[in-house]
């Protein structure tokens, strides 16, 4: 089976274009200087700008000291911004070749952007809703989006976020005519939230216990990856996301699954109204199989607290809280996998009491279809076998 975190989707193309489309529409900068440059658009706000110039039919040109004022208000600002486009500005053959934007700001949003960068994007097609089931229309094979040295406040907490890039992009053609995307993902790197008040101790448990570790700031990394491969009239189809709390946990699930082309050109048209295709959809569940899939769980100190924090609150110590816990997992096992008790019960709970990495996998001999799930949950043991699921811990 091929790795299942490493490969690239369908689901992503929308939402990384999405992601591009707002950026471009949010673009911010300084307060403006004299001797500026004022334009009014067509709605009524205001654009000013300290040196360059700028074509209003496609917008391109390269701008500097770049302001967007809705009234007296800037709700847009950026140091600098250059813009290559062909088309007309609202118009759906309105096409980005390339934008780059430096020291962004949306004042009412506080929301801050180091960098900005934005490739190959259709955005005309990707603000017509009826254009976003489409991804072809708006993104091809050079489309990227990067994001660097973001911040913004939210819910009494700053985010920062030193890059958000998009995996890069490709496509296929099933023999229906039907376009796919083969690869396609996003990750983002260093991202840490803040509180913006110094946290009273008692008051969050959570924070007082990554204080006493000399944690101040919770950081995380997200990588989410699609993709598909073709061999013949059959295609595989990956899915995976990786993520981490820097010092304290991580997750990874990956997950493949199989198909023919036909079965899938019929799959996606149902799923744009999965309410009006139930039947067909439960239908479909047999052409589609479960190749492999795992998840991994990696625990370097979250357990540690959240188990501290639980005894505190029952009046007990943590070595209970454990074994109770221990407890509570070997009675739902025992009763779901009686059959596989010996074979999954001890890794679960050595990961209960001392952490460490678990992983669970499923590896069957040969594609199982995905209807098989039905029989699954009548005999769960049954899944244990034919799935080929294995459950092992490393401290």
């Amino acid at each position: 089976m091929k790795p299942l975190l490493h490969t690239s989707g369908q689901g992503f193309a929308a939402g990384a274009a999405c992601l591009g489309l707002g950026l471009v529409l949010c673009l911010a900068a300084p307060l403006p200087a004299e001797a500026r440059t004022t334009l009014q658009l067509e709605t009524g706000d205001t654009l000013s700008f300290e040196d360059g110039s700028i074509d209003m039919r496609t917008g391109s040109g390269e701008l500097y000291d770049v302001m967007l004022l809705e009234g007296d208000e800037p709700v847009l600002q950026a140091d600098y911004l250059f813009i290559d486009a062909s088309g007309e500005i609202g118009s759906p053959d309105w096409f980005i070749h390339e934008l780059v934007a430096k020291n962004a700001e949306v004042p009412e949003e506080s929301v801050f952007i180091g960098r900005l960068e934005l490739r190959d994007t259709a955005v005309g097609q990707l603000a017509d809703d009826e254009a976003m089931a489409s991804y072809e229309q708006y993104i091809t094979d050079d489309t990227s989006i990067l994001l660097e040295n973001v911040g913004m406040v939210a819910e009494d907490a700053l985010f920062s976020i030193d890059r958000i890039a998009s995996l890069p992009f490709s496509f296929a053609e099933l023999n229906s005519g039907l376009q796919i995307v083969t690869s396609a993902g996003f990750e983002v790197d260093g991202m840490t939230v803040m509180p913006l008040e110094e946290s009273v101790p008692g008051e969050n448990p959570v924070l007082d216990k990554l204080a006493k570790r000399g944690i101040s700031d919770i950081g995380m990394d997200l990588r989410i990856a699609t993709g598909a491969s073709l061999d013949g009239d059959e295609m595989q189809l990956f899915y995976g996301i990786e993520g981490s709390m820097r010092e304290l946990a991580g997750i990874g699930f990956g997950i493949a699954l199989s198909m023919t082309q036909d079965a899938y050109s019929q799959l996606v048209p149902m799923l744009m109204e999965p309410e009006e295709n139930g039947t067909a959809l439960i239908g479909l569940s047999g052409a589609v199989a479960l190749d492999g899939a795992e998840l991994v769980i990696d625990d370097s100190g979250l357990m540690d607290i959240l188990f501290e924090i639980a005894a505190e609150e029952e009046g007990v110590s943590e070595g209970d809280v454990r074994t109770m816990a221990r407890i509570s997992v070997a009675a739902v096992v025992q009763e779901t996998f009686p059959q596989n008790l010996s074979r999954i019960l001890p890794p679960i709970e050595a990961m209960i009491s001392q952490g460490g990495r678990l992983e669970i996998a499923a590896m069957p001999q040969m594609p199982v279809p995905i209807s098989s799930s039905l029989g699954f949950a009548v005999l769960p043991d049954l899944a244990i076998d034919q799935l080929g699921i294995t459950v092992t811990h490393t401290p």
